[in-house]
């Protein structure tokens, strides 16, 4: 494998909390909720509440506070405050001067919750052509990198996102994973290219591409006809890549055939980022190496494994013939330890897991699946499996198939989780495991899918990305932001979470 409009009124079971100003939006009553588990609130107004891009001024009418923040462009908001049950909330926008009383989270439908959630959630930021593969950021920029052979570069200090300029690769390279060498240089991952290019982000040019010997594309003049070819065993598939203190490129590659079934196990090239010159082959213990992380001086590589496609069914399951392992290597020595996953019967489809993402503090690690909304943990001191596929942390139920495509842990032990095919975007605490902790009371829509579950369609919530620093202080707005990667429904979203963290 390769890698609602708006709401009716609703009754009493709905524990919906109305308020209703002094005209709002065209004079139509507005929606609002506060919900809490003590000692935070979260206070969300539904699409059409107010108008869009409002400010919104919150304040907890029983002790005090008050807070404000700046709606969504469909007039849906969401932020936090501290109170309790039976506090009384007062909302004020233009035209809009309403009070609700603060009810219990447990009482309310999931279907609310996701309402509120919507108010932080901004799509459509910025059309992508083609078909994006990833969004990593460095600084105030992020950089997608698109199947037709660009990466898109977008200003994140505007409002929103504004493209800047693109760096231009070879025809047919498909370019799947970017690592940044410096703020200035990065290495890029070309799938079907079967190449790596360095490229120079200031200037926005490819200065170099390392290829197989017999894929060297007609146009290297993209890459100023600096060309170092390398042979045919260093590079099938290469998937991801990662750079160590020490200066080494590691690469992974799938080594799949012409119809996406492992040829063997795969491997990892080691490149100097000194000569860009292959120094070193290091064969995986399983098949379709992958995902690959850097901690420290080690190198995690997840072997995915494989899965089966049932021509009559049309549904994927594992390949117990190719279980997933993770390869630990010493990026002093190139030396290689593996962690075994086995899979499981009761769990047919809980396998394909992705790359490791560690917490802060560099003990554990999480991976998505390509088969069901649920995540694997491991111990990476111990170098040992806490969640496999017999017991994973389940996000969407397992007979469902859905696809953790992405996960990025901030400072703070939160995680956030891409779950492809329902287009959305999950959160969990990596202290306690727990999927939606408060005030992430739902998880964030982010897509066609998200808020029309019965439809067939969905726009694939692909990757994100955490912008760094601390958002109003650092930088303003989102600090979110993800890709979408289905038909015409390619475009780069965010997420603000900071108007749900309370002061």
């Amino acid at each position: 494998m390769r890698s609602s409009s708006n709401l009716l009124i609703f009754g009493i079971l709905g524990i919906v909390l109305w308020g209703c100003g002094g005209g709002g939006s065209g004079g139509e009553t507005q929606q609002f909720f506060a919900l809490t588990n003590s000692p935070e609130i979260v206070v969300g107004g539904i699409k059409g509440s107010v108008g869009g891009g409002a400010i919104v001024q919150v304040r907890n009418l029983s002790n005090g506070q008050e807070r404000q923040t700046t709606s969504s462009g469909d007039g849906s908001f969401v932020i936090t405050l501290e109170g309790s049950i039976g506090d009384t909330i007062g909302i004020s926008a233009p035209g809009v001067d309403t009070a609700v009383e603060v009810m219990s989270v447990s009482d309310v439908s999931s279907k609310i919750k996701q309402e509120i959630m919507s108010g932080a959630v901004r799509r459509n930021l910025a059309a992508i052509e083609g078909f994006p593969t990833a969004i990593e950021i460095r600084g105030d920029r992020a950089y997608v990198l698109n199947f037709f052979n660009r990466i898109e570069i977008f200003n994140l200090d505007q409002d929103p996102p504004q493209r800047i300029g693109e760096i231009v690769l070879p025809p047919e390279s498909d370019p799947v994973s970017i690592a940044f060498l410096d703020d200035t240089f990065a290495y890029v991952v070309n799938n079907i290219g079967q190449s790596i290019a360095l490229v120079n982000v200031e200037t926005m040019q490819c200065e170099l591409l390392i290829v197989r010997s017999d894929s060297v594309p007609p146009a290297t003049s993209i890459c100023q006809n600096q060309v170092i070819t390398v042979d045919p065993e260093f590079f099938e598939d290469p998937s991801a890549i990662a750079i160590a203190p020490n200066g080494k490129v590691y690469v992974t590659n799938n080594n799949l055939d012409d119809f996406f079934e492992p040829i063997g196990n795969g491997f990892i090239t080691v490149i100097s980022s000194e000569t860009n010159q292959v120094i070193n082959r290091i064969d995986a213990t399983r098949a379709n190496s992958d995902g690959i992380t850097i901690i420290d001086n080690r190198l995690y590589v997840v072997n995915t494994g494989d899965t089966d496609f049932d021509l009559v069914t049309e549904e994927n399951s594992c390949d117990f013939d190719f279980p997933p392992s993770i390869d630990v290597i010493d990026t002093q020595s190139d030396t290689r330890i593996t962690i075994n996953i086995s899979l499981s019967t009761q769990n047919p489809n809980v396998c394909s897991p992705n790359r490791i993402e560690p917490t802060p503090d560099g003990k554990f690690g999480y991976m998505g699946l390509g088969l069901v909304g649920a995540l694997l943990k491991v111990d990476l001191e111990n170098n040992s499996i806490i969640n496999g596929p017999s017991d994973p942390i389940i996000i969407t139920p397992l007979d469902e198939f859905n696809f953790t495509a992405d996960i990025k842990i901030r400072n703070d032990g939160l995680g956030f989780i891409t779950l492809f095919n329902t287009d959305q975007i999950a959160v969990f605490d990596t202290a306690t495991d727990e999927i939606n902790p408060f005030p992430f009371i739902a998880f964030f829509p982010a897509g066609f899918g998200a808020e029309n579950p019965d439809s067939e369609f969905f726009e694939g919530v692909q990757s994100l990305a955490i912008r760094p620093g601390i958002p109003g202080i650092d930088f303003q707005g989102a600090d979110i932001f993800y890709i979408t990667s289905v038909g015409q429904s390619t475009h780069l979203g965010s997420i603000n979470t900071g108007p749900l963290t309370p002061e």
